[in-house]
């Protein structure tokens, strides 16, 4: 009896895993009838180059679908064209009734093309069907068809998007399609919209309809999960198994949550500009809504288990009406300058108290120990008000941003007109101090977040939050103590003065702390501080010449100094990457100085330039010498490449002056020359030589040379055989390295010569010399000869045929072009989807033989 019992117990087990193995299979299956185009196919060895190389870089489903989408796109785009503008001998009427059957024929075609396996295909045909539905009612209504030409445009959109949100859904139920469910969903979108538009309605009107949408959307999902949760696997299936339904109901709460938000700034929008108690109380319908959907998803879809965001953000929206209603109520009440303050306080109060609530609590965020979807209900509120309130104090610093950018940057009016006009305009400097407020409620608020996070969670642990609060509070702090002159209206030198000042302190105080070991993380801040202050100060001092001259020359010896402190041997490594920035803003700041001390001189500009030059070329003999300096490589190297910066921007300021250009070119190609003698610049001879070569075109454009070929042809020749030999000597050097300068040599200034010369001669010498390099390059697997000899005959062909190919289209209507490239991708889409269901096939007949 034992043994009995032990072997039924054993049959028992087995059944059940076969069971469960017959339905993963199942489903297996049923995924790939319905998602072909979803499972991974294993490249053929055939499909890589000749000898096992390296396969296509772009997968045969990933083509299939590009030529899909771009032949759709083709054809709905030509069939706009038909409808709108290639009007021909059909009226209105008839092109809607040949519209009306060509999509019917669109529409009808994914039933066979599934039973054919071509499921892609079918989601195309599907999508063009449903592009042409939208050409059919324009074409209706355009013709008249049953008095449709008296409705009202967006009544009858709204109408017929309608339907159509209804409808997309239920076709691609039918059709057993994807691509349809989702685009009802979008569809959705307009119906509200368009009806309020019919109706004549405001701003309010319009964020109603965009929550009530919202609103539907989540109802709907509601009933969904719920059906699906109950329901029977087939339901699932149909819409394409656990992940399609998955990613349908992530598709639907982010399309919801976002249509909502919209709706909800567009109603805050409204209440924020309403001009009278009634507008404000029309926005209070919106407001409200957006409430009752907050608490709903917070409370009402519980059993949804809904994410951490969208329950405490349910929280949040009472917040918002809240501060909204009350920000509306004091701006009817106090002058018009303190409205945007009637938000922000409410606001920062709000966020205080959240603040200490979540400080309380413990908890800033969702944590492993409480599962991803179930919070403490008080550790969600408190931090949806949090999110809530801090989001209407930004939306009021947006409010209060362009005066406050506007006071930053007014200096800078009057300093363009300076150093562009000689002379500035008589100008005034005035703050309001209504927005200044704003600005220090968001630091207190800042600050105070700040400071509570650090005592939760503790200095001992870095924390990403705590830094970034305490990074945007520095950042925020900069202004709000700047732009205090400003608000008392004290005069220009005094507000220059006093970023001066906070500058110096700020370097003082970053340095000292470097030199003592401080943490990081306190001196972060600091050097933000310190960035924007430094910036602020530069910008102000641009209304002034001297002010610019001293402003920029003390920010590079400040940045020279960092740099030096920073990039000790006993550095840290965030500490030696700051110091690479600010050995490069020196020598930058260095080339600005260049610039403003040759203007204030009334140099000409291509004499100037060799100042900047003289710079770009210190600043090389710096990096050189602080080479040879253990750990401070890094840093030469930052003001090396700024010095390269400066040696282009030299350049630049002579193209108008090509005597000075060739004398620039010449003179920045010895300094690369003289670069390239230290051993790890040996590369710099290659530029050097490339400028020296470029100094001596210019001189020949100077006398009228116009066949540059004469001069290219034996660089190119003497190119080709030294880039031959290293080739040959070292069988690792690319082709780049070996052929691409000796090919660019001559072809591309030919090329560019090609363009305005009218004669047959040199396209045909060109083209033939570039066809030669293509072949080369085939026979012999290079890129460079390839690549550029490819490129250049497509270029002599483009200038050879673009004649004939603009007078041959503009033979043919329009549309007729787009059609037949639509049409041909689509073809060749659904071929190449045939061509690889049946190597799909083929390669599981071949796995399956012993």
């Amino acid at each position: 009896m034992w043994q009995v019992t032990g072997e039924l117990q054993a049959l028992d087990a087995r059944r059940r895993w076969l069971v469960q193995r017959h339905g993963e299979l199942l489903a297996a299956l049923r995924a790939r009838r319905d998602a072909p185009s979803e499972t991974p196919m294993t490249v053929p060895a055939g499909d890589g180059v000749a000898g096992g190389g390296p396969a296509r870089e772009v997968s045969a489903p990933s083509a299939r679908t590009a030529l899909l989408i771009v032949g759709g796109v083709l054809v709905v785009v030509a069939a706009l064209v038909f409808t709108v503008v290639s009007w021909g001998r059909l009226g209105i009427g008839g092109r809607a009734a040949v519209l009306l059957a060509v999509t019917a024929c669109a529409l009808a075609l994914p039933r066979p093309l599934r039973r054919r396996q071509l499921t892609a295909t079918a989601e195309a045909a599907a999508a063009v069907g449903l592009a042409l539905v939208l050409l059919d009612a324009y074409a209706a209504r355009e013709a008249g068809l049953g008095g449709l030409d008296g409705v009202g445009t967006a009544g009858y959109w709204a109408a017929l998007t309608a339907l159509m949100a209804v409808g997309t859904p239920v076709y691609g139920w039918w059709m057993r399609l994807r691509l349809p469910l989702p685009v009802g969903i979008l569809i959705a979108r307009l119906p509200g919209l368009l009806t309020a538009a019919a109706l004549g309605g405001g701003a309010a009107d319009y964020a109603t309809a965009m929550i009530a949408t919202a609103a539907v959307d989540f109802a709907a999902l509601y009933a969904f999960t719920a059906h699906a949760a109950t329901g029977p696997a087939a339901f699932r299936d149909r819409l394409g198994g656990e992940r399609t339904a998955t990613a349908l109901v992530m598709g639907v709460r982010v399309v919801g949550s976002g249509w909502a938000l919209l709706g909800g700034a567009l109603a805050v929008g409204h209440a924020v500009s309403a001009s009278s108690p009634a507008e404000v109380m029309r926005s209070w319908l919106p407001l409200g809504l957006l409430a009752l959907l907050g608490v709903a998803l917070c409370r009402g879809f519980r059993a949804l288990a809904l994410p951490f965001a969208l329950r405490s953000g349910g929280e949040g929206v009472a917040v918002v009406a809240l501060v909204v209603a009350v920000g509306a109520g004091v701006r009817c009440v106090v002058p018009s300058g303190w409205a945007v303050a009637g938000y922000a306080a409410p606001a920062a109060l709000i966020a205080v108290w959240a603040a200490v609530r979540c400080a309380r609590s413990g908890r800033w965020e969702k944590t492993a120990e409480s599962g991803p979807f179930a919070p403490p209900r008080e550790v969600a509120g408190a931090v949806g008000e949090l999110v809530a309130a801090s989001t209407m104090l930004l939306l009021t610093g947006i409010v209060a941003l362009p005066e406050l950018m506007y006071a930053l940057a007014r200096p800078g009016i009057p300093g363009v007109a300076l150093w562009f006009n000689g002379h500035a305009p008589p100008w005034s400097w005035q703050l309001a101090a209504a927005p200044l407020v704003v600005l220090w409620l968001a630091v207190s608020v800042l600050a105070t977040m700040a400071v509570l996070r650090a005592r939760t969670v503790g200095d001992r642990h870095p924390d990403q939050l705590t830094n970034a609060l305490r990074n945007t509070a520095a950042l925020a702090a900069v202004p709000a103590l700047l732009l205090l002159p400003v608000a008392l209206e004290l005069p220009y030198e005094w507000v220059l003065a006093t970023a001066a000042v906070a500058s110096v302190a700020l370097t003082t105080v970053l340095t000292r702390g470097v030199v003592r070991r401080t943490p990081g993380a306190a001196l972060v801040p600091m050097l933000a501080a310190l960035a924007v202050t430094d910036a602020l100060a530069l910008l102000w001092s641009s209304a002034d010449r001297v002010a610019v001259l001293v402003a920029w020359g003390a920010f590079a010896a400040s940045a020279a100094v960092l740099a030096h402190v920073l990039s000790a041997p006993t550095a840290r490594p965030a500490e030696r990457a700051t110091a690479r920035v600010a050995g490069a803003l020196a020598v930058l700041a260095l080339g600005v100085e260049a610039v403003a001390a040759g203007i204030t001189a009334a140099l000409p500009t291509h004499v100037t330039a060799f100042v900047v030059l003289g710079v770009a070329a210190g600043a090389a003999c710096a990096a050189a010498a602080w080479h040879r300096t253990p750990g401070r490589e890094q840093v030469s190297t930052a003001a090396e490449g700024a010095g390269y910066v400066l040696a282009v921007t030299a350049i630049a300021l002579t193209a108008f002056h090509p005597g000075a250009l060739s004398l620039a070119l010449a003179v920045t190609g010895v300094a690369g020359l003289a670069t390239a003698l230290r051993p790890d610049r040996r590369r710099a001879a290659l530029v050097g030589t490339a400028l020296l070569i470029a100094s001596s075109w210019v001189r020949l454009a100077m006398a009228d040379v116009t066949f540059p070929e004469a001069y290219t042809l034996p660089v190119t020749a003497v190119a080709l055989v030294i880039g031959h030999r290293r080739r040959t000597s070292d069988p690792e050097t690319g082709s780049w390295t070996a052929y691409g300068a000796g090919l660019s040599t001559t072809m591309l200034p030919s090329l560019i010569a090609m363009w305005g010369d009218g004669h047959w001669v040199r396209p045909l010498l060109l083209g033939t010399a570039a066809l030669l390099a293509t072949v080369v390059g085939v026979r012999t697997r290079l890129q460079a000869p390839l690549v550029v000899g490819s490129g250049v005959l497509l270029l002599v062909g483009m200038h050879e045929l673009a004649p004939t190919v603009v007078q041959v289209l503009g033979l043919l209507p329009r549309w007729v072009p787009l059609a037949a490239a639509g049409l041909l991708l689509l073809l060749l889409g659904a071929t190449y989807e045939k061509r690889i269901d049946e190597a799909r096939r083929l390669r599981d007949t071949v796995r399956s033989m012993g």
